[in-house]
C-alpha cells in the first residue's frame, strides 16, 4: 500500500513506443510532494504521453512508474484512485448530468461520511467557481466552464498526486490565473501538482520546477529559470526570447531564432 507520508513520484528509465519513433526514450525523474511541477516542450515532445503512462493509462515498453515505492501498475483501479487523479486536455463527458453530479464522480472510490461527501463538493465548488453553475446541466456550460468541473472533478478526492494536462485550456485569462494559484495552493498544502502547460510566462511564473522535454527525451529539469535558458529554448522550441521579471510576476517576448545561412 502507499505510504502515509509526502508523495514521491519516481521515473526509472522510462520509454514508450511510437509508431515512426519513440513517444518517450529512458525519462529518469524524482519529484516529491509541495511542489507545482510544469511540463512543458513543444508539440510532440512527449508531455501528454508521459501523464498517461504516470495514470497507468498507457503500458511503458521500458521502465516504471513509482509512487512512494509502490509500482503504479501493481496498484488496482480503486487504490490508484484514491492516490491520484488524472484531467486530460480534451473530455467530453458521456452523460448529460448536473455539474455537481459530475464533480461528485471524483468521490467514487472514497469512503466518506455523507457530510464529509457535501463538505468537499461544496469547497471544490467554491474553489473553482462552479458554485452558481452547480445545477446547471454540462451542456448548457461554455468550454470554460465545463473544463473548471472537470477539474473540480479531478480535485475533490484531494489526491496526493494531481495530473493535469493543460489545465487552463479553453479559460478566459482570469480564470487561467484562479486555477494556476488554485493548483499552486493545492501543493503548498502537501499535494505534487504535474501540469503540462504551454504558455511558458504562466509557467515561470507559477511553477516551483519546469520538466522539459525535447523529441521523448528529459532535456532538463529544474527551477523555472534553468529550465528556460536560451540555450533550451533554441534546442526544445527553436526560438529566443526576451525576459522581463519583477516582483510581481514574469513576462516574455519570443521570437523565431535568426535563419542561418
Amino acid at each position: 500500500m502507499i505510504k502515509e507520508q509526502g508523495t514521491v513520484l519516481s521515473i526509472q528509465q522510462l520509454s514508450l513506443a511510437g509508431i515512426r519513433r519513440p513517444r518517450l526514450q529512458q525519462v529518469q525523474l524524482q519529484l516529491s510532494a509541495g511542489q507545482l511541477v510544469g511540463l512543458v516542450g513543444a508539440n510532440g515532445a512527449g508531455k501528454s504521453s508521459l501523464l498517461q503512462v504516470i495514470a497507468a493509462l498507457l503500458t511503458p515498453s521500458a521502465g516504471e512508474v513509482r509512487i512512494d515505492g509502490t509500482v503504479v501498475t501493481s496498484l488496482a483501479p480503486e487504490q490508484r484512485a484514491q492516490v491520484m487523479a488524472y484531467l486530460p486536455q480534451y473530455e467530453q463527458p458521456q452523460w448529460d448530468i448536473k455539474v455537481r453530479e459530475l464533480v461528485d464522480i471524483g468521490l467514487l472510490h472514497h469512503r466518506l461520511s455523507r457530510r464529509q461527501r457535501q463538505l468537499q463538493l461544496q469547497h471544490v465548488l467554491t474553489a473553482c467557481d462552479l458554485l452558481q453553475l452547480a445545477e446547471r446541466p454540462l451542456s448548457t456550460l461554455s468550454g470554460g466552464e465545463r473544463q473548471r468541473a472537470l477539474l473540480a472533478r479531478a480535485m475533490v478526492g484531494q489526491p496526493k498526486l494531481l495530473l493535469c494536462d493543460e489545465p487552463t485550456a479553453a479559460l478566459d485569462i482570469q480564470h487561467q490565473l484562479q486555477t494556476l494559484q488554485l493548483l499552486q495552493q493545492q501543493a503548498r498544502q502537501g499535494q505534487l501538482v504535474l501540469c503540462c502547460m504551454h504558455d511558458l510566462s504562466l509557467a515561470a511564473r507559477y511553477c516551483d520546477q519546469l520538466v522539459l522535454l525535447h523529441e521523448g527525451r528529459l532535456l532538463e529539469v529544474g527551477a523555472p529559470a534553468t529550465v528556460l535558458s536560451d540555450a533550451h529554448l533554441a534546442t526544445a522550441f527553436g526560438i529566443q526570447a526576451q525576459w522581463y521579471c519583477d516582483s510581481s510576476g514574469v513576462a516574455w517576448i519570443p521570437q523565431p531564432l535568426p535563419a542561418t545561412d
